[in-house]
């Protein structure tokens, strides 16, 4: 038989970037600092500062997060109209061993990103938003149209922005280390769609 052509069709994108630096010292000084100032969350714990990239030791950071944005926003967005994803409510998260971050999705946001500061042998796992059989034959290998999840790892300075929509998670710890992350959530800042067509909105 011919090979078939199979054509992805609506996928979702995942965007992948690394910061490219080390981080300064006093980066990292704020951000072991911020442990004594934290929340319970499910599985691990959270900042209880929920506008972190606020914060001046964070500028550089927020810097880097806001290029990216554009970026997201230019590349796979793409729209005419003058606008850009504004990064709204920041944290940073702490998993220690034996620790994990629920599934979760992010209500009230366009686009969301996890950043990474210190992670080993760790990933992220994203759940297929479309994904659900009532008949369901055993799979020999997984590929991106049969997987109900699919996991990246990660690394230290690498970011990672998808659909606020998109439910992910991160499995159980493993390793002694703490691994640590900044989350943030956007929203579009302009005039959305047209005056003429009567689908105008200015945010």
């Amino acid at each position: 038989m011919k090979e078939p052509l199979i054509q992805s069709l609506f996928s979702t994108p995942i965007y992948i970037n690394n910061i490219d630096r080390d981080f300064t010292k006093d980066e990292l000084d704020f951000v072991n600092n911020q442990k004594n100032y934290c929340e319970n969350n499910e599985g691990n714990t959270k900042s209880t500062d929920n506008y972190i990239l606020k914060k001046q030791e964070f500028k550089n950071i927020k810097k880097f997060l806001n290029e990216c944005c554009q970026d997201y926003l230019n590349r796979i967005i793409n729209t005419q109209n003058n606008i850009k994803l504004d990064i709204t409510q920041s944290w940073l998260n702490y998993t220690k061993e034996n620790q994990y971050h629920h599934s979760h999705a992010h209500p009230n946001s366009i686009i969301s990103g996890v950043f990474y500061f210190d992670c080993d042998n760790d990933s992220i796992k994203f759940s297929n938003p479309v994904f659900y059989q009532t008949i369901k034959p055993l799979i020999k290998s997984y590929n991106s149209w049969n997987s109900e999840t699919w996991s990246f790892s990660t690394k230290k300075g690498q970011l990672f922005m998808f659909p606020s929509s998109l439910i992910h998670q991160v499995d159980i710890k493993k390793g002694t280390n703490t691994r640590t992350s900044l989350s943030f959530n956007t929203f579009y800042k302009g005039i959305l769609g047209s005056n003429v067509t009567l689908t105008e909105l200015i945010l």
